[in-house]
């Protein structure tokens, strides 16, 4: 299996038109040459990798449109991918982010891992 850094770009090209903020800490996000246009480095367009992580940032507002754009983009690339959404539970237990992925087509599985908040930096409100 597998993938090329050209099918991750088509993928984070699809994802920046719609204004994500890619996390810059990310091996992927390092190799682009433009953050805001999710063009990566040329020079490796052509090089598989077995596993690549494309991590983003956006506000629940934008959730549907991202949703819709890779359910487009992913009839353009030449691979399997998962999907995972990071969110915040709201304190009455409901996640919001998962009547807006059934809304856009997806069936999401609502497993979990639960930051408790004992480790460092602490977390600081984006």
């Amino acid at each position: 299996m597998g993938t090329s850094f050209k099918d991750l770009q088509t993928v984070a090209m699809a994802l920046a038109r719609i204004g994500v903020e890619f996390e810059q800490k990310n091996p992927v996000a390092e190799l682009m040459t433009d953050a805001n246009t999710g063009a990566i480095r040329e020079d490796v367009l052509d090089e598989k990798v077995l596993s690549a992580i494309l991590e983003f940032r956006i506000t629940i507002d934008k959730l549907e449109q991202v949703l819709t754009a890779i359910k487009e983009v992913a009839t353009q690339i030449d691979t399997v991918f998962s999907l995972d959404l990071v969110s915040r539970v709201n304190p009455d237990g409901s996640m919001p982010v998962l009547e807006i992925a059934k809304a856009a087509g997806f069936t999401p599985r609502p497993n979990t891992k639960t930051n408790v908040g004992l480790g460092r930096p602490l977390f600081k409100e984006a």
